[in-house]
């Protein structure tokens, strides 16, 4: 999926407190919260901290992070994780989301809010369970208004869209849609199944390992459909890395996602897996 949303202009004293406060918290978290590379590794933590370059690709450390996002446990109405986003330079608010399953991402719930790097709203969107539901405004990087939309789960009950002057669009583009393989399904998933299949053919020679491993990746998806900058997040075998990043170099060039009806970069996230005992008994199969 695409990344999420604050408030715009602080123009009262109380307000422009409040956003203060809330800048100090997030460098506070920043600089004490336990740093973290895949979601996975949330587990048992109550807040985290993780890197991201200027495509807000996820990073293995803080090496040349450009974003950063500050993941706490909320648990309070339905919203189990939320997820703020802020530039390393100047603590701008990028991102503020919240979600209700038990990872971030997953299913986004109650109201999301993203920001451009200058500091305008790009949207401000309500969700209930993954699914739009209330009103949905976006907006162009000027701060003009982009659409207007009311949303009851998932299904839209009224739109209104405008062109970067202000002119109604007599009817409004896909909201969003996710990068997808020609000819497959879309989204994240379905890519990684698809890769999953090819993972095989790009282990190391003779290569056995006794226990399950798992390969933690990501990369970009620009507006083009090209892959870039892959890379390894987090893994169980360092001798199985090779095989993951060549996978997903291997990936034809993608339907690329879109905001708005146009194109965009997306950032995918996703696992590899070996299984020792699956393998030899597939090999065993094959035998017969």
């Amino acid at each position: 999926m695409a990344t999420l949303r604050l408030i715009g202009r602080l123009t009262t004293r109380a307000s422009i407190l409040t956003g203060a406060l809330g800048l100090l918290t997030a460098a506070a978290a920043h600089a004490q919260a336990k740093v973290i590379t895949a979601p996975d590794q949330l587990e048992g933590q109550r807040v985290a901290v993780r890197y991201l370059d200027r495509h807000l690709v996820p990073l293995p450390s803080a090496q040349g992070a450009y974003a950063y996002d500050v993941l706490r446990r909320a648990d309070s109405l339905g919203v189990h994780w939320r997820v703020r986003r802020f530039t390393v330079q100047g603590h701008q608010p990028l991102l503020d989301a919240g979600f209700s399953s038990d990872l971030p991402w997953v299913t986004p719930h109650a109201r999301s809010r993203e920001w451009y790097s200058g500091g305008q709203l790009k949207e401000d969107v309500s969700y209930r369970l993954g699914k739009p539901d209330g009103p949905m405004k976006t907006y162009y990087p000027d701060g003009k208004l982009r659409r207007d939309q009311q949303n009851k789960a998932g299904t839209v009950v009224k739109s209104e869209c405008f062109g970067p002057g202000g002119q109604a669009l007599d009817e409004c583009p896909a909201y969003q849609t996710a990068a997808r393989l020609p000819g497959k399904g879309a989204g994240q998933a379905a890519v990684f199944q698809a890769m999953q299949r090819q993972f095989a053919q790009f282990l190391p020679k003779g290569y056995v390992r006794a226990t399950d491993a798992v390969v933690h990746v990501a990369f970009l998806v620009d507006s083009l459909g090209y892959v870039r900058n892959p890379r390894v997040l987090a893994s169980d075998d360092a001798a199985l890395s090779p095989a993951a990043l060549e996978t997903v170099r291997k990936l034809p060039r993608l339907t690329p996602a879109t905001e708005e009806g146009q194109p965009v970069n997306t950032v995918m996230e996703g696992d590899f897996f070996y299984y020792p005992t699956r393998r030899s008994a597939s090999a065993a199969n094959a035998d017969e």
